[in-house]
């Protein structure tokens, strides 16, 4: 390792209250102290990543309250270091600390509700794609159709919820008090996605719906997607509520490409 290498190791290792060399190394610019220059960077560091949380996570932070989100910011700053150059994904285990760590983790709301903010995000950053129309649905032909498969937009994620999470941040989110956290007795599965108006958006989806998206998304063609339907389904109407639910995703703006 070179010199640059180790003192800018040592420096990420003092910025994150790591056992480090790195003041030993500075030297006193009067009238301004080395502990104090120090204290500068640190402190201005600190900062940065709490920016980071309040920017990610609005939302969690009024559900949390100053205090608790004060406690949420120096639990994780403290537990998960910055260990990538993005800060993009710095709060990627939020929803894992709100999880494990008390006094969070006797809330079972705090978890999902933090996840549910972060699939939001990862729909909004995901990639560009080209979507299709509903013309190529329509000229498809008959002989085809067994065998299609979809390439979904990369914005594209289905997010299971086991309690009431998505209802809690649209109640916060329009500035109204957040109903009581309850469990639901199945899943619920939502729907996100980022539309090519670069709008993130996202809809309460049916167990028959999510059922084909996974299908799908796992690279099974139309015939065998059509079986899983027949679960809730009747036999003559699988083909109709199939095709309505890929219509439904064109016009989304869900679908990258038909193969």
């Amino acid at each position: 390792m070179s010199d640059l290498a180790r003192l800018q190791q040592q420096f990420v290792a003092f910025l994150q209250g790591q056992p480090s060399d790195f003041p030993s190394l500075i030297g006193d610019q009067p009238p301004v102290s080395t502990d104090v220059r120090l204290n500068i960077y640190h402190n201005a560091y600190r900062m940065r990543l709490r920016e980071t949380i309040d920017n990610d996570h609005p939302i969690l932070g009024k559900y949390l309250g100053d205090e608790f989100y004060d406690i949420l910011v120096a639990k994780y700053i403290e537990n998960y270091p910055s260990k990538v150059k993005s800060l993009r994904y710095f709060c990627d285990a939020i929803p894992a600390l709100l999880a494990q760590h008390e006094p969070f983790a006797q809330y079972p709301i705090l978890s999902p509700l933090a996840a549910f903010e972060r699939a939001l995000l990862t729909a909004f950053d995901a990639k560009d794609a080209a979507i299709i129309n509903m013309n190529e649905l329509a000229t498809l032909p008959g002989e085809q159709w067994p065998d299609i498969t979809l390439t979904f937009h990369p914005s594209v994620t289905i997010f299971e919820e086991t309690i009431n999470a998505v209802t809690t941040w649209q109640h916060l989110k329009s500035e109204q008090a957040p109903p009581t956290p309850q469990a639901h007795e199945y899943p619920l599965y939502w729907m996100i996605w980022r539309t090519p108006e670069r709008l993130t958006e996202f809809r309460n989806i049916a167990p028959p719906e999510q059922v084909l998206f996974n299908h799908f998304a796992r690279g099974g063609n139309f015939a065998d997607g059509c079986e899983l339907l027949a679960d809730y389904f009747s036999v003559d109407e699988v083909p109709a509520h199939a095709v309505q639910f890929l219509q439904t995703w064109i016009n989304a703006g869900i679908i990258a490409k038909l193969n």
